[in-house]
């Protein structure tokens, strides 16, 4: 048994070449290759991370455009009420400058009446 673990089966020693030709089913190594891909592997690690950091910065802005943008609709919106409202208080404002509009305001508002006019207040009455 000592010979066979320095030899084969029948106690013979190994070839060298014998050992490169089991070995030759597995694929080549290329050293200029291997050099090569060593030599990228930091700069793919590199430009993968500045990748990740530009995308994550883009997020942000983006982000608060979506935010802005949605913030100005709403302010559309208040804003076209705010003017509807106003075109509203506008026109009730020129119908309150005419005398028609006044005496009818002061007449039904403040109970007033011209000199000569008597007026009247109906009460219901009292419930028992």
């Amino acid at each position: 048994m000592a010979g066979r673990s320095t030899g084969d089966r029948a106690g013979r020693p190994r070839s060298r070449r014998a050992r490169t030709n089991r070995r030759s089913t597995r694929p080549a190594r290329d050293p200029v290759v291997s050099d090569r891909a060593r030599e990228l592997v930091p700069i793919v690690g590199v430009v993968g991370l500045a990748v990740a950091v530009l995308a994550g910065l883009a997020v942000l802005p983006a982000r608060t455009w979506l935010t802005q943008r949605d913030n100005m609709n709403d302010a559309r919106a208040e804003l076209q009420q705010i003017e509807a409202e106003l075109a509203v208080l506008e026109a009730e404002l020129e119908l309150l400058q005419t005398d028609a509009e006044l005496e009818r305001q002061a007449r039904a508002n403040f109970d007033l009446v011209y000199p000569g006019e008597e007026s009247y207040r109906i009460v219901p009455p009292e419930d028992d």
